[in-house]
């Protein structure tokens, strides 16, 4: 068998269109940076990159990878028969495979070319398609992201045995039923995520020391808002990074009030408040599962609103590179797309899409992924009058399972809760009769096509994820179409109720809730005023006159004298004390009553003290006084709301730090083409350089050998040889760390300057067991020089055997340069 090249070497001779296939699958490699191909494979051999590299593949071919880093350990050259029987693994073979009869010629051999267009994988010796190599060779640091050894392999991990179970078996969905629940979806999540932010100021929620909100409390304001505790979360989260809610400052009792631009959204239309809320659910990486539940699957406790630094280490398991929920937000949008287009009544066309593609690595130097967006140009308005497909939620996980198999968010519980938070905001639905199976919507199929075409799974930083501006404008404008108009009065009725026949407007429903109960909510809802909803909004600072002059404001009908009773029988019944505003000012209409709260011994607690006959202060905020005169069965008014210190009504709105300026060196999308173009040609240079560089080393041989034959004296001679060996040694190190240079046997005889150089030159004599001189830094800041056999170069440390066979690992960082010694592999 032909000497094992590096994966460098192979990138140089590789043929074009695999080249191609290479750079495109992988364009998180692509840096401005990075203008040659020996700093192309050193970054790709990276364990963040290899990392990267393995988060992309499906089932079958991490199977692949993961068997050659097992074998490596024994021989670095892995029989390619040993890879294709991986891809199948210890399960049956597929759908696909068992309809078409293909057995192990199709996924198997997809299987390989996705791990060779990866980086993973490449030929270990050979010339011809790469595809059909006799045997190949694995990234190292995949055998330490990878289960390897024997007790790691004890527990089989579950794509072990995973298959692609397309096509999935869907069920339609009429385009009336997706119509109706993407409206009432997006009428409901905005009305209900005004209403979920207005109850943090109606109620004192104190913030918790380590940040966030009590779990009792945050039960208490979802069954005041009308809605379950999950959907409650989902919101309050949303709009908490939307900066809808905020904390106060005092120091000593900090709560969770609305923020002034809370009442910039309240007031602005309700698509743009769908849009926002989108965008957070698609940006915003909590987890609403891990809220409920307490704490995270990586042991970490979290509670609402508390601090989500958490977001990337959630899940144990293989370490993600971006956060795992906004990942399945994604992906459970995009899969829903492609297994549930109206036209895909069998999913035969995209399985056999995703297998031509897979099976075709020529082809695939375009760059294009299977299941492309198709039909990503269709306007909204035509999708909202086709039917859909529906697919189960186990089909669902099964597919996610296959084609991301590392990442540890796809169950079921996750995926339930993905596509519960969808459904609310009109993006699936289910089918009459099949609740386990959802559709995307018009709204929802606009929306997954979008995230389609803008996300980068490999962006890491969100540099280039497009989706932080928002829903396209013509979904914007489908969703506003859509939603009913907004009612401002309501119907008052004799027997104390008020009805509303369509969803009302914010400051209307604001305006109710503080003096009347719900009885029914919904798009249309029911009001029903009690004398405790009328007291409560006494006590909350309004008065007789203002409550019926609110009630004749916004009634069709008048105001029903029974109701009129009412609220001056309320008002008569309470006692004159208010309570302002302050810290604190107490105001009594009786002298006689400020005496008794002097004589209470709580006073000197809070620090009560008389200004005037009928006026104190308090060293306790307004909120605590009211608390401690209630205990004591006193009943008390609020001021005034107009004459109230706005500070305590609203939080001050989270500063937001000044937009990071994020620099990375990746090539911009637009420029990939042509920086592929650019490496290409690269790599043609760097041959001819190559071929000429070895030509002239032979002449000077013989001329050397020539005039040594014909007396030339030993000085001059060795004056002679010195000057080509410094030449060609200059030659070499400039090769290394320009654009232009190569690294390797055959052109390299010293790698000096920068670490990429270093590990590539490491990385190719490991590859073809060569023996290299390493001039190494010691502690005390000289230079030595060790020989050894480089065997593994990962983790940023060589390990090799000296030449007395002993094992010698160094740290790369501490070494100055590389040279290639007279032993077997230099080439001389």
């Amino acid at each position: 068998m032909p000497e094992s090249p590096s994966f460098a070497a192979w990138l140089r001779t590789a043929p074009e269109p695999w080249f191609r296939a290479f750079a495109a699958t992988r364009a998180d490699l692509l840096r401005t940076d990075v203008t040659d191909v020996a700093r192309l494979a050193v970054l790709a051999a990276s364990r963040a990159a290899v990392a990267r590299g393995l988060e992309s593949l499906d089932a079958s071919a991490l199977r692949v990878v993961h068997r050659a880093a097992v074998l490596a350990r024994v021989n670095p050259a892995v029989d390619r028969e040993e890879l294709l029987d991986a891809a199948l693994g210890d399960a049956p073979q597929s759908v696909a495979d068992r309809e078409t009869g293909a057995g192990r010629t199709s996924a198997p051999e997809a299987a390989l070319t996705a791990a060779i267009h990866a980086g993973l994988l490449w030929p270990a010796g050979g010339d011809g398609d790469p595809a059909e190599a006799s045997a190949y060779r694995v990234q190292p640091e995949a055998g330490g992201l990878l289960p390897v050894t024997a007790a790691e392999r004890a527990h089989s991990p579950h794509w072990a045995t995973a298959t692609d179970p397309r096509p999935l078996a869907t069920s339609p969905v009429s385009a009336a039923l997706l119509e109706n629940a993407q409206g009432a979806g997006a009428a409901a999540v905005t009305s209900l995520a005004l209403t979920v932010v207005a109850e943090f100021g109606r109620r004192e929620v104190s913030q918790l020391v380590s940040g966030g909100v009590g779990k009792r409390e945050a039960q208490a304001l979802a069954r005041a808002a009308g809605t379950e505790p999950g959907r409650f979360t989902l919101l309050v989260e949303l709009a908490s990074h939307l900066g809808w809610l905020a904390t106060t400052r005092d120091p000593a009792d900090p709560q969770w009030k609305p923020t002034a631009e809370f009442d910039t959204a309240a007031a602005a239309p309700r698509e743009q408040v769908w849009a926002d809320l989108v965008t957070a659910w698609l940006t915003h990486p909590v987890d609403i599962a891990h809220v409920l539940a307490g704490t995270t699957p990586a042991g970490e406790r979290i509670h609402l609103l508390g601090r989500d630094d958490h977001a990337r280490t959630a899940f144990g398991g293989f370490p993600a590179s971006r956060p795992q929920i906004l990942t399945l937000r994604k992906l459970v949008l995009v899969a829903l797309l492609r297994e549930g287009r109206p036209d895909a009544r069998t999913g035969e066309g995209e399985a056999s899409a995703h297998g031509a593609e897979a099976n075709a690595p020529r082809a695939a130097a375009a760059g294009t992924g299977a299941g492309g967006a198709s039909g990503a140009g269709r306007d909204v308005h035509d999708d909202q009058h086709t039917a859909g497909r529906a697919v189960r939620t186990q089909d669902l996980v099964g597919l996610l399972g296959f084609t991301h198999p590392l990442l540890s968010a796809v169950r079921t519980d996750e995926i339930d809760q993905v596509l519960d938070e969808a459904e609310a905001f009109g993006l699936t639905a289910s089918p009459l009769g099949s609740p386990d199976a959802h559709a995307l919507t018009p709204f929802g199929r606009s929306l997954a096509t979008w995230v389609e075409e803008h996300d980068d799974p490999f962006d890491v930083l969100g540099v280039r994820d497009g989706l932080d501006a928002g829903p396209p404008l013509p979904l914007r404008e489908a969703v506003a179409a859509l939603l009913p108009p907004l009612e401002t009065r309501v119907t008052l009725q004799s027997d104390l109720s008020g009805v509303a026949f369509g969803p009302l407007d914010h400051e209307v429903r604001m305006r109710l809730e503080r003096i009347a109960d719900i009885d029914t909510r919904g798009q249309g809802s029911v009001y029903r005023f009690t004398d405790e909803s009328i007291t409560r909004g006494l006590r909350a600072g309004e008065s007789v006159e203002s409550i019926l002059a609110t009630l004749a404001e916004l009634s069709e009908t008048g105001v029903p004298t029974t109701l009129e009773h009412m609220v001056n029988a309320a008002g008569s019944r309470l006692h004159r004390v208010r309570v302002a505003r302050a810290r604190s000012v107490i105001v009594v209409d009786d002298p006689t009553d400020l005496d008794v709260l002097l004589d209470d011994p709580a006073a000197v607690a809070i620090g009560l003290r008389r200004l005037a006959a009928t006026v104190a202060v308090a060293d306790a905020s307004s909120d605590r006084v009211s608390v401690l005169l209630e205990t004591e069965d006193r009943p008390i008014l609020r001021v005034d709301p107009g004459a109230e210190d706005a500070v305590g009504t609203r939080a001050p709105v989270p500063a937001l730090a000044s937009p990071t300026t994020t620099r990375t060196t990746r090539v911009p999308a637009s420029r990939i083409p042509a920086h592929i173009d650019a490496l290409v040609t690269q790599r043609v240079t760097g041959s001819m350089r190559r071929t000429s560089t070895q030509g002239t080393r032979g002449t000077t041989a013989q001329s050397g050998r020539g005039a040594g034959g014909a007396g030339q004296t030993g000085a001059a001679g060795a004056a002679a040889s010195a000057g080509m060996t410094a030449s060609a040694g200059m030659a070499a190190s400039a090769g290394n760390t320009s654009g232009s240079g190569a690294v390797g046997p055959d052109a390299a005889q010293s790698a000096l300057g920068d670490t990429q150089s270093v590990l590539a030159e490491l990385g190719e004599a490991a590859a073809v067991a060569a023996p290299v001189d390493l001039v190494v830094t010691t502690s005390d800041g000289t230079h030595r020089t060790v020989r050894l056999v480089p065997q593994v170069v990962q983790a940023g440390r060589v390990m090799g055997r000296t030449d007395a066979g002993k094992a010698l690992r160094v740290s790369v960082s501490r070494i100055v340069q590389v040279r290639r010694s007279g032993g077997r592999g230099s080439g001389e």
